[in-house]
């Protein structure tokens, strides 16, 4: 009878036995076949969820840049943003549905984030939606959703161009026109900037001028001011010329040379002082004034001619006033048109002789005898002109003091007095006289 026990395997044996049988064993358990079951199933749904084209997941974008649409339309009703959009646009993020077969491909540059300049309303403060779309799928959620913009009316309006002369002349020069080409721009941007502004400023040095340019075309930047001449600056003013966008300007310049002239020194005054009055001397606040005038015509000026002097008919003192000079065609300066003028006058000195005047005696003691070598004097005297002009003989008293003297002979000076006198000089035909005192 046979023996119905199951015959025993041989144990494995070979290389790696121990792990072949921990493996078969591990197989064998149920928990295995539950967990590869489930893995097995996840697969399959996967590939079979991968190969459906028309389902979709989310895919999020961060910090996606915005752009903006619609400037050149906004300006077209008139109306502007002045915030600086490019500094103060927020980075979004968005979260967009992408369809299963495009995931890899969707990208933040194929939503093209923006907001449309045509959704605003008017000046003040507008919000405005964040918009996004593309092939790949709707967005979901963009955070931020909305942007504020601050809106002004567009001003268009013309302005001057003035050149503006900076520095210091050379010497011997003199810049007769600079002209700007063109002279007026077109200036556009927010109304409460573009109505402030009311001149294009072009500063020129005139320390770079020199006689080798006397004429010369130079381009030169400008700088837009309000009436204290103070800048109005911002990226949001445009300035043109017949549609050209304008960084600088032409300045066209001439010069002439320059020099000084004297004043007929002569021809201050006209008329003549009271009688018995005297010019002394005139001048003018100048001597000379700068004259520029094409070099051959200025070789020409030597002087420069007084139109309408200074009147001094009847004056008894010092006069001040103002004269007229002779202008001239071919000066390019502004030479002055009047010149304050002083004329010095004063009263004569003169002189007069008088002849004959009895030389008399002071200061004799009683019971004394005096006599004097001759008794007459001939007086020169010297002063104002109405003074002596008006003196007689009478009026003066010429003496010889004998005070205190004992008899005898002496040398004495001879003295001249005149009562109320003013100063005056004398001079006599004997200084000094004999005197005999007995």
């Amino acid at each position: 009878m046979m023996d119905e026990r199951r015959t025993k395997k041989p144990k494995t044996r070979g290389p790696f036995s121990s792990l072949r049988r921990m493996m078969g064993d591990l197989i064998s358990t149920r928990a295995f076949l539950a967990v590869f079951s489930a893995v097995f199933a996840l697969v399959v749904w996967a590939a079979f969820v991968s190969s459906d084209g028309t389902l979709t997941r989310q895919k999020t974008f961060k910090g996606v840049t915005l752009s903006v649409n619609g400037e050149s339309a906004l300006l077209s009703r008139g109306y502007i943003v002045t915030d600086v959009l490019s500094e103060t646009l927020p980075a979004v993020d968005m979260t967009v549905e992408v369809s299963q077969t495009n995931y890899d491909r969707a990208s933040a540059v194929a939503y093209n984030p923006h907001i449309e300049l045509s959704q605003i309303k008017g000046e003040g403060e507008n919000e405005l939606t964040i918009q996004a779309s593309s092939i790949y799928g709707p967005v979901v959620e963009c955070k931020p959703a909305t942007v504020k913009v601050n809106v002004e009316r567009y001003l268009t309006k013309r302005v001057p161009v003035v050149v503006v002369l900076t520095g210091e002349m050379p010497e011997g020069l003199y810049v007769t026109s600079y002209d700007p080409d063109p002279s007026v721009l077109t200036v556009s941007g927010p109304a409460s900037l573009v109505s402030q502004i009311t001149r294009v400023a072009v500063p020129l040095d005139q320390s770079s001028f020199s006689r080798e340019l006397m004429h010369d075309r130079i381009s030169l930047g400008f700088e837009l001011q309000n009436n204290n001449e103070e800048a109005i600056v911002s990226d949001k003013i445009n300035v043109n010329y017949q549609s050209v966008v304008m960084r600088s300007v032409i300045v066209e310049t001439a010069l002439v040379p320059m020099k000084q002239v004297p004043i007929d020194a002569s021809t201050l005054t006209q008329g003549e002082p009271a009688e018995g009055y005297e010019l002394i001397e005139a001048w003018t606040e100048e001597d000379s004034v700068a004259v520029a005038a094409e070099q051959e015509l200025l070789d020409a000026i030597t002087i420069i001619q007084v139109d309408t002097p200074l009147d001094i008919t009847g004056a008894t003192g010092t006069v001040q006033g103002y004269l007229r000079l002779k202008g001239q065609s071919a000066i390019k300066n502004r030479i002055p048109s009047q010149m304050g003028v002083t004329a010095l006058i004063e009263e004569k000195q003169i002189e007069r002789t008088i002849r004959n005047v009895p030389l008399l005696v002071q200061g004799a003691e009683d019971g004394t005898q005096v006599s004097l070598s001759q008794s007459r004097q001939t007086v020169q005297l010297s002063g104002g002109y109405h003074f002596i002009k008006n003196l007689e003989a009478d009026d003066l008293q010429v003496y010889v003091d004998v005070s205190g003297l004992a008899p005898g002979q002496y040398k004495v000076p001879v003295q001249v007095r005149i009562d109320n006198a003013e100063a005056f000089g004398c001079a006599l035909s004997s200084p000094e006289v004999t005197v005999t005192i007995r």
